[in-house]
Formats: C-alpha cells, sequence, structure tokens
C-alpha cells in the first residue's frame, strides 16, 4: 500500500531502458520527467533544470521523487529538500543497479561500472567535458576494464562494444544484471510495494 498523490519522478535518461521495465514503476499515476545523461558534467546547470522540473510538479499538486544521487549532486538531500521532493538511496545510477557493496567490489577490481545505456551516452558525455580521443583514455587509464551491466534490454551490438574498446583502449566485459535491486530501490523511493 503506497501514496495514492500522483508522482512525478525526475530521472537522468541513464535510466531510459531500465526504469519502464521494473515493477515498482509500472503506475498510472506515476510520470516521468526525463533529462540529459550528461548533465551531471555541469553541476549548475544540472540544479537548474531539476529546479525547473520540481516547480513545475509543485505547481501542479504532484509528489516530487527524484533519481539521481549523491556523485551527481554532492548537496542533493539539501536541494532535494528544498522543493520538498525525495531522493533516492544511492550515490548514483551503477549503486542504484548493483547496491553498495557490489558496485565497491567492482570498484576495487578496478572496473569502470557502465550500462548500454552509459555507452551510448558517452559522446555526449565526453562532449560536455570536452575530451577528446587522448582525455578519455588518459581519464579511463587507472581501470583495468569496463564491465558493462546488461538487463538484456537494449543490449549492445558487437560493433558498439568494438567502437568503445577501440575509443577507450579498455577490454569491454558484458555482465548480466538483474534489475531486483533496481525494483526495490524505485519501490522505496516511491513508496509503493514494488510487486
Amino acid at each position: 500500500m503506497g501514496h495514492k498523490k500522483p508522482t512525478t519522478l525526475v530521472a537522468c535518461e541513464i535510466f531510459a531502458d531500465e526504469l519502464p521495465a521494473v515493477p515498482a514503476a509500472r503506475d498510472p499515476d506515476l510520470e516521468v520527467a526525463w533529462l540529459p545523461a550528461a548533465l551531471h558534467t555541469d553541476i549548475d546547470r544540472l540544479k537548474a533544470e531539476i529546479d525547473v522540473v520540481l516547480s513545475d510538479v509543485r505547481g501542479r499538486q504532484r509528489r516530487p521523487c527524484v533519481l539521481y544521487g549523491s556523485s551527481c549532486l554532492p548537496d542533493a538531500t539539501e536541494f532535494f529538500g528544498r522543493h520538498g521532493a525525495q531522493g533516492f538511496a544511492a550515490c548514483n545510477c551503477i549503486e542504484a543497479f548493483l547496491g553498495q557493496e557490489e558496485r565497491r567490489r567492482y570498484e576495487a577490481e578496478g572496473c569502470f561500472i557502465m550500462t548500454p545505456g552509459w555507452v551510448r551516452c558517452w559522446p555526449a558525455i565526453t562532449a560536455a567535458l570536452g575530451w577528446d580521443a587522448v582525455d578519455v583514455r588518459t581519464n579511463l587509464g587507472r581501470y583495468a576494464k569496463i564491465v558493462v551491466l546488461d538487463a538484456g534490454l537494449h543490449p549492445l551490438t558487437d560493433e558498439e562494444v568494438i567502437d568503445f574498446f577501440d575509443l577507450t583502449g579498455l577490454f569491454v566485459e558484458t555482465v548480466q544484471l538483474s534489475l531486483d535491486h533496481f525494483n526495490t530501490l524505485i519501490a522505496r523511493l516511491l513508496d509503493r510495494d514494488g510487486s
């Protein structure tokens, strides 16, 4: 038994494949306001975009929730609180999918963790950062490999994997991702039972 008030979830497009696939997000009273994936590269712009959406949500008497973590927006809790919005219990999208312990395990093994959506958004992210191919390799040089968490919704093609390897110089390993943890996190955020 959850909230009856219609909810608007402000979400990064990085979740565009996975969010519609989890039972907790299937609700006729839920609308999703998608924001571009590269916004986290410019904190002021990210805040401004979220601020516009949350102001609109409050004006329409909807319950605001936000799918951004403290790694994307360091003062997320305080910022969302000013709007009466609820944030999610993860520092970033990878932790939202894996949980903190599993994320830390991969990171301890020197993995740069991504999803197919992340790989596809990478050109927009690197453009926003002003990176060229040399910058990409320099900034990812500390990693042993790239792990792509794939829930099987929109898998990378062989060509996309090869192109990403060519860009980064890092081995790309695809790991099957269960959306159970993400569904639980979304259910808690939206205060729903998740089934």
